[in-house]
């Protein structure tokens, strides 16, 4: 009777979860974990793994009803969401720096304004995704004394001998609920070395002349006159000059009256902030400036254009590199001095719909060569060598299989095994071993479930990040602890769904269905790199790919986890090398 009610509280729960998820999208994990544990209790002992498949199915369609009500909730709650990302618009529009920070100063959001002044360094900074003053105690005592309630608001200075700062940090008006006080802030930055008035604009608007339209751009910012010619490089005369053309254009006679003229018009609402990548990943510094090694591309005969990175020595040995589920060119190790020093060329394709490579409607795993073929052919790459990681697995030995004329060796890190048994899920944590249950049998319910994680991962990647982490090892939690290397992965997951859920979801079911990839035929040597602390995929899925492959060797790494691809980037090069192949 105890376990007739301990199922019947499951049950209740995960119905319960369905339906807060449809508010709260963060909660799919939880109720990934809610639905597997069900499972586990419900199995038959006597029948044990052989009844586990039906058992699935059965929950999944009992909860299918659950889940199409809930995406209703969602698509009603969607009017929010383009309510905030017009707010977001308009933060965008101003000339002052903007960022919603939590208590700990990590950044919720940020306007391009202040990405602007953090591309220029300095004063402020994001790091691991925390904003940073110099001195870092100014920003931090601010926040500190806004969130326990001594003050409401606290205006900081940062100066040095370049530049100076205005920081403006406030609870938001939110002294009714000191709950939110504590969980976001405001932080609006002026700088009095920025323009914040477009010269263009100034020149458009009103009449101006560049000179007269840099000395209203400059008169704007505040200071004396004397300050403001000496920042031109101008004499005071000259500046008094221009200042009386710009009078008689605007059609004012003192300064507060053009002051008055100016924020009374759309101007001051433009800022010159460009955005140098293609997409809105332009939000943090480190994808600003993006090499043109990693903004290659090449049209497939079929009229798609396929996306890759190209990157570490051009004349070294050719390594092509299969990203996992979540995925992009920009997920890899951001020190491309370690493939120089290896000799190695690093070449990382986008699978079609991940980042943006245009889909493939209805592909499998095994059209995935015909893909690298066409790349290698225009890259005038004649033998290379393949490395997986994790969900590229699949794509690694499909390369391997169809081209062994050319795949010189295979090497595999955290490897996700095939699933052609119920029980090979075992090998999967239990989150992940749900979406793959849902992908395999009820897939049309996947792209709605994989809209959590890609909007978790678009609103907040820190955040998304942090929740990977909850059973990490210590390797993985070092990795994100280094700046360059958290930044590059959050770089690479926003890329990774920038085409929505049923790209992912196709990624997800490609991962769930049989592979088709003819083992027999990955003759030459592959390496399999597993560690034994990898929370998502067990050695159990490793140690299957060995017994299905004629020339594999499982080397397990003490402590590591699944991100053991970039704790262990070096010596991964070294084995790939021409003098380790050779």
């Amino acid at each position: 009777m105890n376990a007739a009610n301990d199922t019947t509280e499951l049950l209740s729960e995960m119905i319960g979860l369905i339906y807060e998820a449809a508010a709260d999208m963060s909660l799919w994990p939880r109720l990934l974990e809610s639905m597997s544990s069900y499972l586990e209790m419900t199995l038959d002992p006597p029948t044990g793994v052989s009844s586990l498949g039906q058992s699935e199915r059965s929950l999944i369609h009992f909860l299918a009803p659950h889940f199409e009500r809930a995406h209703v909730i969602h698509q009603q709650l969607t009017e929010v969401v383009a309510e905030r990302e017009l707010l977001e618009g308009v933060m965008n529009r101003l000339p002052l720096g903007a960022a919603i920070i939590d208590a700990h100063c990590n950044a919720i959001s940020m306007n391009r304004a202040l990405v602007s002044l953090l591309q220029s360094g300095g004063l402020l900074s994001l790091e691991a995704g925390e904003l940073l003053s110099s001195p870092p105690l100014a920003l931090r005592q601010a926040v500190e004394q806004v969130v326990s309630g001594a003050r409401d608001e606290v205006v900081v200075h940062l100066l040095n001998d370049e530049v100076s700062l205005s920081l403006f940090v406030s609870g938001g008006g939110a002294a009714a609920c000191p709950a939110a006080r504590r969980n976001r802030l405001m932080v609006l930055v002026a700088s009095r070395t920025s323009h914040a008035l477009s010269e263009q604009g100034l020149k458009d608007f009103f009449g101006l002349t560049p000179a007269e339209a840099r000395v209203t751009q400059k008169f704007a910012l505040g200071g004396t006159l004397e300050e403001c010619a000496g920042s031109l490089n101008i004499s005071s005369s000259t500046f008094r000059t221009h200042l009386k053309h710009v009078f008689s254009k605007v059609g004012v006679k003192r300064q507060s009256e053009l002051m008055q003229a100016i924020y009374g018009s759309p101007l001051w609402l433009h800022n010159d902030v460009q955005r140098t990548s293609q997409t809105d990943n332009a939000e943090l510094p480190v994808a600003i400036g993006m090499s043109a090694a990693e903004n290659q591309r090449i049209r497939m005969q079929d009229g798609r254009w396929l996306y890759f990175s190209d990157s570490g020595d051009p004349l070294g040995y050719p390594v092509i590199l299969m990203h996992g589920i979540a995925g992009s060119r920009h997920l890899r190790h951001p020190d491309d001095a370690l493939l120089l020093q290896e000799g190695i060329r690093l070449i990382i394709p986008e699978r079609p719909g991940s980042g943006d490579s245009d889909p493939l409607p209805g592909r499998e795993v095994g059209d995935w060569p015909q893909d690298i073929a066409a790349l290698t052919a225009h890259l005038g790459v004649g033998r290379f060598s393949v490395l997986g990681y994790s969900a590229g697995t699949a794509y690694a030995l499909a390369v391997a299989a169809a081209l062994p004329e050319r795949v010189q060796t295979v090497h595999i890190v955290a490897a996700m095994p095939p699933i052609e048994d119920v029980k090979d899920l075992r090998a999967y944590n239990s989150v992940f071993r749900m979406a793959l249950i849902v992908a395999k049998f009820t897939p049309s319910l996947l792209p709605v479930l994989m809209r959590i994680m890609i909007k978790d991962i678009r609103e907040n990647v820190y955040h998304y990040l942090e929740s990977l982490l909850l059973d990490a090892p210590e390797s993985d939690r070092q990795v994100l602890g280094n700046p360059r290397l958290r930044a590059s992965i959050t770089v690479g997951l926003r890329a990774s769904v920038r085409r929505g859920e049923y790209e992912v979801a196709q990624e997800v079911m490609l991962a769930a269905r049989e592979w088709r990839v003819d083992m027999g035929k990955v003759t030459m040597p592959v390496q399999l790199w597993h560690g034994d602390r990898d929370p998502l995929v067990s050695s159990s899925g490793a140690e299957k790919l060995v017994r299905l492959l004629p020339d594999a060797r499982l080397l397990f790494i003490p402590g590591a986890g699944h991100y053991l691809l970039y704790s262990h980037w070096q010596e991964l090069l070294r084995s790939m090398r021409p003098s380790s192949i050779n």
